[in-house]
């Protein structure tokens, strides 16, 4: 027996689709070819189909074998009569039978053979003839003695020709009637049946009635099981909130609450609940059915919680995830996630820091102290160099950023030989950056200059004046001045003009060879005052050993040679230069720390803000740019110009492992790891705080990026080469063959690539392998711990 009870029969042919119950059978399929013949007849037994030929001139077949008595029809099997083909299925409680083939006019009657609700009426006794006058009780006798031994006969021939029918029913009945001709005869559970047609009948509270018509086969012993269906059940849903909550019932809709006797049949459901700042609800819903009202409460969780946010002092701006919500102290009701806190005011350093919200979890957050921070200046003279004085005592030579005490009158005077000093006086806020900007009044001396040959080109502190003779008005100081001329030797020397009276130099040049070697002072300066000093390269083994402790895949050994001249600044390029060239920029800050000072390393930028930086930088000093744009990205020219530029590795690596004795230097401070003096800013114990891996025994001072100089120059005047923030070079990345003879000249990278090359370590940074001056790495993001340097060629 199947474990699938039917309950639903579809029918689909030339009619259309219809559906019938086991209730409806039998079912009766009409032939219209031939005009009012019943071709077969369908009945349900043991939960089965069955279909039994009723014509002797209709075929009937299935699965191409002719029916010559009743015949179960299976999923799969294919039912043929006349020339119609059917197909039998049967999916969960559904038994399909669809039609796929054969003439349009054969359909099947939906009507049962017995109309649904009927019975087959009892045979009726025939009637008696009247009685004659004279009739005698002595001929009564006989005749009931001739029916009580028919009867017995018949009972006799019934017991022994009956077949034993078991009915199963489930649940079980509380009334079950079977009726038919000649009666069923009930004997321990079982039915004496002929065979035959019956109806059976059975009801339940709670059920819906089974009045369904049945057929007895001729087997010597049947069961016949019925599953009788339960009425549906009411249901009445009420919630916490009481309005608003949408309710899903197996994914449908039913409504918003509260809901009232929503009809549903018996069986296990899926409830969801879903209301605006309140957690999802799901529950399994069990259906009783059996018309039995059931009611249903449902609370949801809130998804939100109490906030509270205070600072000390009070009246911040607290911005959440970049919206602000107010000023402290403050409580606010938040819905759960992760938020970034910004706490701002005027007169403190941002606090920024991350917090969870669980729903329905008040959450006090400790009062957040402010710092104060440091307020600094930024002081700068036209010209650059001069001296500054605070309270008259000296403080170092523009451009400077020192830090001044807050709410307080500061007197700044600025001197520089053949200028007129310089006095204001400022006064700066808590956490302040402020910029001053002097331009001195110089004290003008007379130089004149006549060069031999005529049209040789004259240079006054790195920058061209003109060519020939020529009348300068200069500030009596010190001055380089440099007359040169292509075939002819350089020459350079020191002059200071005089207030009172001219000074008329004059200058022959010694011709030299044409190849001769290539001249220039010794350091520059850009007009913003970074100082770039004069390298002239050489040829050197660059990368790393393999058997090199800390060394990475990326460092293969090749030679190098560097031919052209080039200049490299001293430093890293600071927030207050950048600014003048990007005001909108912002360093941001980590974890607290600001990173924003104007004498910090510039950082969070890209390497494509970096090059436009340079093309700037050349622009405003009259020099060709290096980089252009193309299909949207920076690529440099080639030849590479004059202008300003990042460094290339190889200038980069040359420059912070050089010696004097001729070998290339494996850390900054030594061969040997960990340092044991401080030569840089690395994560030290300082930064323990905020980072995972630090050098315990090592102090810089600096938790995060220390003011650009704040540690010893390398051999060649370079500072923070070894630390402070990492930097961005001209490279793309690439890997260079090993084993390799090649000597590459003046190499600048491949001409295109997805990521660029980043070289040194920096203040996140202090393991073994990163603190390495071989150590490479690649990437195209912007971070908190990568700036930049910049470069030029000689020429």
């Amino acid at each position: 027996m199947s474990t699938k009870v039917i309950q639903q029969i579809l029918f689909t042919d030339a009619q259309g689709q219809r559906q019938h119950t086991p209730a409806d059978f039998p079912l009766k399929i009409a032939s219209k070819v031939h005009a009012g013949a019943t071709a077969a007849l369908l009945s349900i037994h043991d939960n089965r189909v069955y279909i039994e030929a009723q014509d002797a001139g209709i075929e009937v077949r299935v699965n191409h074998h002719r029916v010559e008595g009743p015949t179960a029809l299976h999923p799969g099997d294919t039912l043929q009569i006349e020339a119609a083909h059917f197909q039998i299925a049967h999916a969960g409680n559904t038994f399909s039978i669809s039609v796929v083939g054969g003439p349009s006019g054969q359909d099947s009657d939906t009507h049962p053979v017995v109309p649904h609700g009927e019975v087959i009426s009892p045979l009726v006794p025939p009637k008696t003839a009247a009685r004659k006058p004279g009739w005698r009780l002595r001929g009564a006798i006989p005749l009931a003695g001739a029916a009580v031994l028919i009867t017995l006969v018949l009972l006799v021939v019934h017991v022994f020709t009956a077949k034993s029918l078991k009915i199963e029913i489930d649940p079980a009945a509380d009334s079950v009637r079977l009726q038919g001709t000649p009666w069923p005869l009930k004997i321990r559970g079982r039915y004496l049946v002929r065979p035959g047609e019956y109806r059976l009948q059975a009801t339940r509270d709670g059920y819906h009635p089974l009045d369904q018509e049945i057929r007895v086969g001729t087997g010597a012993s049947q069961t016949l099981a019925f599953t009788l269906l339960k009425h549906s059940g009411y249901l009445n849903i009420t919630s916490v909130p009481e309005h608003g909550v949408h309710l899903l019932i197996d994914d449908k809709p039913f409504g918003v609450t509260p809901v009232e006797r929503i009809e549903l049949p018996a069986g296990t459901y899926t409830l969801q609940a879903l209301a605006e700042r309140y957690l999802p609800y799901t529950t399994q819903l069990v259906m009783q059915g059996e018309l039995v009202q059931q009611d249903l409460r449902i609370q949801l969780q809130p998804g939100w919680s109490e906030v509270s946010i205070d600072s000390r002092p009070e009246l911040a701006e607290v911005w959440l995830n970049g919206v602000r919500k107010g000023k402290t102290p403050v409580r606010l009701e938040l819905m759960a996630g992760e938020y970034r806190l910004d706490l701002r005011h005027p007169d403190y350093l941002t606090h920024t820091s991350d917090f969870r919200v669980l729903a329905d979890q008040p959450l006090a957050l400790a009062p957040v102290h402010l710092q104060t921070g440091t307020s600094h200046v930024l002081i700068d003279s036209t010209p650059s160099g001069a001296h500054v004085f605070i309270e008259g005592i000296q403080k170092g030579t523009t451009p400077l950023t020192i830090a001044l005490a807050p709410n307080a009158q500061h007197r700044l005077t600025l001197t520089k030989p053949g200028y007129r000093p310089s006095r204001q006086s400022l006064r700066i806020r808590p956490g302040e950056q402020q910029t001053v900007n002097a331009r001195l009044e110089a004290i003008l001396g007379t130089v004149i200059v006549h060069p031999v040959p005529e049209d040789a080109e004259v240079l006054v502190q790195g920058q061209s004046a003109g060519h020939g003779r020529l009348r300068l008005s200069l500030p009596s100081a010190p001055h380089r001045l440099e007359v040169r001329k292509s075939g002819y030797q350089n020459h350079a020397q020191t002059v200071t003009p005089k207030p009172q009276a001219p000074q008329v130099i004059e200058v022959s040049l010694k011709p030299s060879a044409d190849h001769g070697p290539r001249t220039g002072p010794a350091r520059i300066h850009t007009h913003l005052g970074e100082t770039l000093v004069r390298l002239e390269g050489g040829e050197f083994s660059m990368g790393a050993p393999r058997r090199e402790q800390g060394r990475r895949t990326n460092e293969t050994l090749h030679t190098v040679s560097l031919q052209r001249p080039f200049y490299l600044a001293t430093t890293e390029v600071t927030n207050a230069r950048f600014a003048a060239f990007m005001a909108s920029h912002h360093s941001g800050s980590y974890r607290g720390y600001d990173l924003s000072a104007p004498e910090l390393p510039v950082v969070n930028i890209t390497w494509a803000d970096a090059v436009r930086y340079c093309n700037w930088l050349s622009e405003q000093e009259g020099l060709d740019v290096v980089y252009e744009e193309r299909n949207g990205t920076w690529v440099a020219k080639n030849p590479i110009p004059s202008g300003y530029r990042l460094p290339t590795e190889s200038e980069w690596e040359w420059a912070a492992r050089w010696q004097a004795n001729g070998t290339l230097a494996k850390y900054a401070w030594g061969e040997n790891y960990p340092p044991v003096e401080i030569t840089g800013n690395y994560a030290d114990r300082t930064a323990a705080g905020i980072l995972e891996l630090t050098l315990d025994e090592y102090d810089d001072g600096y938790a995060v990026a220390a003011p650009v100089g704040s540690f010893r120059a390398n051999p060649l005047g370079l500072f923070d080469m070894d630390g402070n923030v990492a930097e961005w070079s001209h490279d793309y990345h690439s890997l260079y063959p090993a084993l390799s003879d090649a000597v590459y000249v003046d190499p600048a990278g491949p001409a295109t690539g997805t990521k660029h090359v980043v070289r040194g370590a920096s203040w996140k940074r202090s393991d073994l392998s990163n603190t390495r001056l071989s150590y490479r790495d690649q990437d195209n993001k912007r971070h908190v711990d990568l700036g930049f340097r910049i470069a030029r060629y000689l020429d």
